[in-house]
């Protein structure tokens, strides 16, 4: 399918200039003491946004990868090559939900802030930087369980 590989490359480019456009947010998490810079997200008067599966299956699997992998980040006994390796994973997982967007434009608007967040975690994994990757997709994963109906949705600590 020739036409999702331009939208795919906008959307990415897209959800990485809001990540590093210096949005400030209404949900932070401080993981291990450090001050981290807050994400944006709105909710939807009040109201957490209604994404669809894909999103949702996207999202448990990220999760999934996500507490998978946290002891090991935390314990520093993580294998060298293991977080490039989740960076693919969740990688896969982005380029799905991207590929297959069918959102409104107003949920798929705010879910581009938390997919921004994730692809930079995704790039400093995949640069080495095990913990700040961990950090910063945890951080994002949280957001997005506050802001986005999911059903059996758990944040992490």
């Amino acid at each position: 399918m020739q036409t999702a590989r331009p939208f795919t490359a906008f959307a990415m480019a897209f959800a990485l200039a809001l990540s590093t456009s210096g949005i400030v947010a209404a949900q932070t998490h401080a993981h291990d003491g450090s001050g981290e810079a807050p994400i944006e997200i709105m909710l939807n008067n009040g109201a957490k946004w209604q994404g669809d599966q894909n999103m949702i299956t996207g999202m448990t699997a990220i999760h999934g990868t996500m507490a998978a992998n946290l002891e090991a980040i935390h314990a520093g006994t993580l294998p060298a090559d293991a977080s490039k390796e989740i960076a693919a994973d969740i990688q896969k997982q982005l380029d799905f939900m991207i590929e297959n967007c069918v959102l409104e434009p107003k949920v798929d608007e705010q879910f581009h802030v938390i997919l921004g967040e994730v692809m930079t975690g995704v790039s400093a994994l995949e640069a080495g930087e095990t913990e700040t990757g961990a950090v910063t997709i945890v951080q994002a994963l949280n957001a997005y369980g506050e802001h986005f109906e999911h059903p059996g949705w758990q944040a992490f600590n």
